[in-house]
């Protein structure tokens, strides 16, 4: 089930994209008709470990949940895997990890680790060119594929946006396919990002977050491609969820919520359950009464 696009989508002008941090939610994302996903580190470490993203969340940790999810669905995922773990030869083994497992790219950014949420205060940035030497090295890994990396600074927070837009001519220059600006604090930075730098371009749109939240419309013409709304599913849950165990605390029943459920056949197309019936029907011992 997929619902009408915006015109600017369908266009192919720009991409949206959303934000998931599991299999369900990955597979409503493409259930509603996005063709493009990111499995974002703050989700994971939200819904996997319920700790901020502050840098907690492993290698592997982040793979499992890409695996399962790049299995469960049809669309392009986009793995944000922090700073890589680790230097160069780090990058080059979660690049080849997640190419065997089928996700479409990555999101490398240049933060010291332990890393923090690009919209969290505290964050440290390492060495312009020592995450330049890490995205060469991640589309060395890459090679022939069309695995896509996206360069992400964080030289914003840290140093202003003169050394962000410098350090992301830089990343462009290694090799990045994507550039990605990390926490515009006004619609005048975000316009400066779109006039210097080279695209395609991917920002994020973040509720309560340091950038300010903006059309599509205002984003295409700013210079902007990719457009990511990487935590509205992880916010919108939380708080369903919240209002549900509140209720049923509180009421002790759901009747008053109801009509904010999805029904039960809904919900069970989403995780297959027909397909299950079927399969299990196939392989059923059929009764000789």
């Amino acid at each position: 089930m997929s619902t009408s696009a915006h015109p600017l989508l369908k266009a192919s002008k720009v991409m949206l994209i959303a934000g998931v941090y599991d299999v369900l939610s990955a597979k409503i994302a493409q259930r509603a008709g996005f063709s493009a996903v990111v499995l974002t580190g703050y989700g994971v470490s939200a819904s996997y470990l319920g700790e901020p993203d502050f840098g907690l969340l492993t290698q592997s940790e982040i793979l499992d949940v890409a695996r399962r999810i790049v299995q469960a669905v049809d669309i392009m995922v986009t793995v944000d895997a922090d700073t890589g773990y680790g230097g160069p030869l780090n990058v080059q083994r979660m690049v080849r990890e997640l190419i065997k497992i089928g996700a479409g790219g990555v999101i490398l950014e240049d933060q010291r680790w332990p890393k923090r949420c690009g919209h969290m205060r505290g964050k440290e940035v390492i060495g312009a060119e020592e995450h330049a030497m890490k995205i060469r090295a991640a589309k060395d890994a890459a090679g022939e594929t069309t695995f896509i990396v996206t360069a992400r600074t964080d030289a914003i927070a840290t140093h202003g946006l003169d050394e962000a837009i410098r350090r992301a001519k830089l990343y462009k220059e290694a090799g990045a396919d994507i550039l990605f600006v990390e926490a515009p604090r006004s619609k005048e930075e975000l316009r400066r990002i779109g006039r210097e730098l080279p695209p395609p371009l991917a920002v994020n749109m973040i509720e309560g977050g340091l950038t300010p939240i903006c059309s599509l419309e205002e984003l295409y013409e700013m210079g902007f491609f990719a457009i990511g709304y990487v935590l509205t599913g992880l916010f919108a849950a939380a708080k369903a969820l919240e209002r549900a165990f509140i209720t049923l605390r509180g009421e002790g029943e759901s009747s008053s919520i109801t009509r904010d459920l999805m029904s039960f056949e809904d919900f069970t197309s989403i995780v297959g359950l027909g397909k299950r019936y079927q399969e299990d029907e196939k392989y059923r011992i059929k009764s000789e009464l």
